[in-house]
């Protein structure tokens, strides 16, 4: 996952978030790549419009945008260490959170509340960006901490994992120096020019993270660019991350109306 703003950005313009799942191509969701946008019944106890990145059937999130321009990352983490704390299995399902960010969560500060304040369980990594204020953080996640970074404060650290102005990075996992370093580099390669065209062409293809599933949040223009592996049926490269790209215009699916019958 990243986040970018400010310097790293062509025109010091926007907010560019990328969330890349990297999981098991042939496991059967590859077949049915979905995303579904939900059109609340407007009060103050349904939300407002958002979209659920993922699978047919897939009800929590772990890709997704919202009409108050909210976006979320995630990534496991199978590499801890002792800085995490405990885990536990007994709460709000993360996908269920990430969730309720993109439903219900107005602000970046609703989304701090709702994970600082929740009742977490695993060893995650989360990301929050919020297109208002051009603002993204990454979370260290677990039962015991829920810690925001920002470019200034990004953990890890390490010779691996560098901070870059503007920047919020994680490649794959915590600690895990191969796939960190790599991003660093290609990240900083663009930087100032990043955008979501170069960043699919020379970050998360150049990495090769996000197998499954991966999501570019573009806030300035308000579009999303979502790739999925190959499905059974389908031709061209097994990764999401080497195939093309369909680019969503958010303001127009939040703005479809019901049906008048």
């Amino acid at each position: 996952m990243f986040g970018a703003w400010g310097s790293a950005l062509p025109n010091s313009k926007g907010l560019l978030q990328l969330r890349a799942l990297d999981w098991v191509v042939d496991g059967g969701l590859q077949n049915f790549p979905e995303i579904t946008v939900y059109h609340p019944n407007k009060n103050d106890k349904n939300g407002h419009d958002f979209a659920n990145i993922g699978w047919s059937g897939w009800i929590g999130s772990i890709q997704g945008y919202s009409s108050a321009k909210l976006a979320i990352s995630e990534i496991g983490v199978s590499y801890p260490d002792e800085s995490f704390g405990k885990e536990s299995r007994f709460g709000t399902p993360f996908t269920y959170a990430l969730r309720d960010i993109l439903q219900f969560d107005e602000t970046f500060n609703d989304a701090f509340n709702r994970l600082t304040k929740g009742k977490r369980t695993c060893n995650l990594i989360l990301g929050v960006g919020d297109g208002k204020i051009n603002k993204f953080n990454s979370v260290q996640y677990s039962a015991s901490v829920a810690n925001f970074m920002n470019d200034t404060t990004l953990k890890p650290e390490g010779d691996w994992h560098p901070k870059i102005k503007n920047v919020v990075y994680h490649g794959m996992d915590w600690l895990c120096p191969s796939f960190n370093e790599v991003m660093a580099a290609q990240i900083s390669k663009l930087y100032g020019n990043l955008t979501p065209e170069n960043a699919i062409r020379d970050v998360t293809s150049i990495v090769q993270t996000g197998s499954l599933l991966i999501t570019y949040y573009d806030f300035n223009n308000d579009v999303i660019y979502t790739a999925n592996a190959r499905g059974d049926n389908e031709h061209g490269p097994r990764n999401a991350f080497d195939r093309s790209f369909v680019k969503v215009n958010m303001t127009e699916l939040f703005a479809e109306q019901p049906p008048t019958n």
